[in-house]
């Protein structure tokens, strides 16, 4: 079913993404304009999404020399040092993308357009005003050299974000607007890199069931999906979604779809949705929420949730979102999703984790007004994370030692990656309906696609391990992080999963905690304190390491701090 049109009878605060709209210099992509938003009201949702595209890392490839390019480098006007993984589009006249890359370790690009005409440069760094170039013409097959240093000016999202407000347009909406343009970059990222073939994946998926009350109702089912082309987490068709919704019944069962990196800044997304700021407490405390709700006269069964980015480096950190208007007015609340995302060192985004929780219902007699109706009596869980991700020559571009260590003892499997959607049987009693039959994991991929590991990969792998409890200033001097926690972000997450026995005394013992220069500082969050250019060396103590420095209480392990 078309989506009918919702134009002026939006009230103030409803964001309309498909006109173009000038800012720092150049347009903002995919054309979000502020319009009046419908007021949020709490509802209860059920969620039941399938699959996941993890994504993946880039280089700057191999791009035809016949075709007109724009090859140059990018450099900080202040430092004037090399802007290693940075993004670049080319843009055309009307500001619409028509091409991306990242730089090389020499801040060294390539960019080729799909046919003669004028172009601009742009580029963005998470947490960075964008720079666009002057116009650059391009004529057939002619390669043309152009070089920029860009002034290093940081977004102050601190500043302009309010939580609540009201947008009624883009120039006057700069919450929404600033804090789109940070996340549609990194989303961006995610989904242009997710297209590179190049890229080796060692993913740990697992299955399991639980009561309503989260309790597991039997052990998980584990296994690994190793090869190429390993995306966790894909949609359907962004036009599709908008036509038909997220979840879809036919005579087959009842179809989820669950959001992905193109789907979040298609122009069908953007154009149904409705979105506002807000700021994080409590778990989301120091983070910037972009809210997005269904569009007012939007009657098919969609999403709402929240983007979160950190306030003080405007980085992508995850996206929790459930599903609204499900058919037959199935309800359960907490049925839910959740999304983390990371830039590696190399400047691109990845997936890291994602759990779905999918609820599974049965037909009951109503207890007034009789009839049958639908009620959730338990829920499955399906996730996974990234452990490693190599390139074809065996190099490691991201590696989680806790992923990795799960992996070992976990099956390999899968030749394919998780399906595109979900289906589940139509209601029939005492049969659980949607969410009952997920698929199996994929058998076992054939042996003529090994991961790409030599003596010499091992050897580089057990050398960075050696180091993996160690982040010296020598190793993130180019970084562009402002604090610790950015950094650890950036160079070390998984210090940031430890989690120990925990204490009924004491539920905190088993977080990670922090000690500046051997004192103790707080929890992590506390890194958002130290600046990175104070900072001399991070050092991560596990658990036996901590309690034996530390004594107890130091279950999830320590992050030292070590100032200049």
């Amino acid at each position: 079913m078309a989506l009918p049109a919702a134009r002026a009878d939006r009230r103030p605060g409803e964001l309309d993404a498909r006109h173009s709209a000038g800012r720092h210099g150049g347009p903002l992509r995919r054309a979000i304009r502020a319009q009046p938003v419908p007021a949020r009201q709490a509802r209860a949702t059920t969620i039941q999404m399938v699959g996941a595209r993890l994504a993946a890392l880039l280089l700057v490839t191999a791009i035809p020399a016949a075709a007109q390019s724009v090859r140059g480098q990018l450099s900080d006007s202040v430092s004037r040092a090399p802007l290693a993984g940075a993004f670049l589009t080319l843009v055309d006249e009307h500001g619409v993308e028509k091409a991306r890359s990242i730089t090389n370790g020499a801040g060294e690009f390539l960019l080729t357009a799909p046919a003669a005409g004028v172009y601009r440069l742009r580029s963005k760094r998470i947490g960075f005003r964008p720079y666009v170039s002057r116009p650059l013409t391009l004529q057939a097959g002619e390669t043309v050299s152009f070089s920029a240093a860009i002034d290093p000016i940081p977004v102050a999202l601190s500043q302009v974000v309010v939580e609540g407000e009201r947008q009624c347009d883009v120039e006057g909406g700069a919450s929404v607007a600033a804090v789109w343009d940070e996340i549609h970059e990194a989303l961006a990222a995610v989904s242009w890199t997710a297209r590179d073939p190049g890229y080796w994946y060692s993913i740990r998926r697992f299955e399991r069931e639980t009561t309503l009350g989260g309790r597991p109702r039997g052990p998980d089912s584990t296994w690994r999906d190793d090869g190429y082309r390993r995306v966790p987490i894909k949609s359907a068709p962004p036009e599709q979604l908008e036509r038909e919704g997220f979840v879809v019944v036919d005579q087959q069962g009842w179809t989820y779809h669950g959001p992905d990196a193109d789907e979040l800044i298609s122009d069908a997304f953007l154009r149904t949705h409705c979105f506002e700021t807000k700021s994080g407490r409590g778990e989301t405390q120091g983070l910037i929420g972009l809210s997005f709700t269904p569009a007012r006269g939007r009657t098919l069964p969609d999403i709402t949730g929240t983007l979160w980015i950190d306030r003080t480096t405007a980085m992508l950190h995850h996206l929790d979102f459930t599903y609204t208007r499900l058919p037959q007015e199935l309800v359960a609340p907490r049925a839910g999703g959740r999304i983390e995302f990371l830039r590696v060192p190399s400047g691109a985004w990845i997936v890291r984790d994602w759990v779905i929780r999918m609820p599974v219902a049965a037909v009951n007699q109503r207890v007034i007004g009789g009839g049958t109706q639908l009620e959730v009596v338990s829920f499955r869980e399906t996730g996974g994370n990234a452990a490693v991700i190599k390139t074809g020559a065996g190099i490691i571009v991201y590696g989680s030692d806790s992923a990795a260590a799960a992996i070992a003892g976990a099956p390999a499997a899968a030749q394919a990656p998780a399906p595109v959607l979900a289906q589940a049987p139509p209601p029939a009693p005492p049969a659980p309906v949607p969410g009952t039959d997920v698929p199996p994991p994929p058998p076992p991929e054939p042996p003529s696609a090994p991961a790409p590991a030599d003596d010499s990969t091992r050897s580089r792998a057990r050398r960075g391990a050696r180091n993996q409890s160690v982040l010296a200033a020598e190793e993130f001097a180019t970084s562009t992080a402002v604090d610790a926690l950015a950094l650890v972000q950036e160079f070390r997450p998984n210090w940031l999963h430890g989690r120990g026995v925990i204490s009924i005394n004491d539920p905190s013992a088993g977080d990670v905690r922090v000690y500046l220069n051997g004192v103790p500082a707080g929890d992590v969050t506390q890194l958002r304190d130290f600046r990175r250019t104070d900072i001399r060396e991070l050092r991560f103590l596990n658990a036996g390491e901590a309690q034996a420095r530390y004594g107890l209480g130091h279950g999830g392990g320590v992050i030292e701090v070590w100032m200049k």
